[in-house]
């Protein structure tokens, strides 16, 4: 699918107030925050941050309220996860009613299904979906790499709109590229690759660090997109350190959440059974941060 929609897509958390319910007057902060900084899309209920501990009502209000606080400024993606094939046709086809500009998909998670058969499941999806749809590759938390050639047989489907890459392998943007043509965009994953993957030819970057550091991920992206390569990397040289601890860390929501807070950008604790960074762990990140 030729589609405009490319660049910076900030993951956005979930803010939690003191008696942990949702606090969308937080959120909508934290969206003006990033759509000033300039980031050119926001993806909601990301696969791997707190959507999945968050009841329906409560996505739907956040997906919903999200809209209209963007109110089409930059494209609005919903991650769309689920088991079955036929439940994430239903939350694809909630997120096109909820007023999102796409959609995101995993393989069926926990499995560690065979990639052909998970790929034959997702098959359902992309026929049924009226969203463009971006593949999220994520084998280590999902269980099943799919490599490019897996993804072949969905190329048959106009809402194939991209690939969010985060398996970790050192050339599989640029495999992806050659593999999937230029109709469907190939967006970094990994934070801690995000320059590695804008060598191999990214059209962008799904980034849960934007939501902390919105403007240094934006300032990368656009060096990169120039090829003003000598900028990209000095200014890689100060975001890496940051962006590998958040990448490293099996608390990364929580490390991102209490920095932010740390910063002036309360984000209230991360859900159950969701873990807690440690307080070393924020400081070393906190140190990271203030030194750009």
């Amino acid at each position: 699918m030729t589609n405009p929609m490319q660049g910076v897509f900030a993951v956005a958390t979930t803010p939690f107030s003191s008696d942990g319910e949702q606090d969308l007057a937080q959120l909508t902060r934290g969206l003006e925050r990033v759509l000033s900084a300039g980031v050119d899309g926001v993806l909601l209920l990301g696969a791997t941050g707190e959507a999945m501990a968050l009841t329906a009502q409560e996505q739907e209000a956040q997906v919903r309220h999200a809209v209209d606080v963007v109110d089409g400024r930059v494209p609005l993606v919903a991650g769309c996860m689920d088991y079955r094939p036929a439940d994430v046709v239903r939350r694809v086809a909630q997120a096109k009613e909820w007023g999102a500009a796409g959609a995101m998909v995993t393989p069926s998670y926990y499995g560690g299904l065979d990639a052909e058969v998970a790929v034959a499941a997702l098959d359902e999806v992309f026929a049924a979906s009226e969203l463009p749809l971006i593949l999220y590759n994520n084998p280590h938390s999902v269980g099943t790499d799919v490599l490019p050639e897996h993804m072949e047989p969905l190329l048959r489907h106009e809402s194939f709109w991209a690939v969010k890459e985060t398996s970790g392998a050192a050339t599989r943007v640029r495999e992806l590229r050659d593999a999937l043509g230029d109709d469907v965009q190939v967006f970094v994953g990994a934070d801690g690759l995000a320059l590695e993957g804008y060598t191999q030819g990214a059209a962008g970057w799904v980034a849960a660090s934007a939501w902390l550091l919105p403007e240094q991920c934006v300032a990368l992206a656009r060096a990169a997109e120039s090829g003003d390569w000598a900028k990209a990397v000095e200014l890689w040289d100060g975001l890496s350190a940051p962006l590998s601890a958040i990448e490293g860390s099996p608390h990364f929501i929580s490390l991102i959440k209490q920095t932010m807070g740390r910063l002036g950008f309360e984000q209230g604790p991360v859900r159950s059974p969701l873990g807690t960074a440690s307080a070393a762990d924020v400081e070393a990140l906190l140190s990271a941060v203030e030194r750009l």
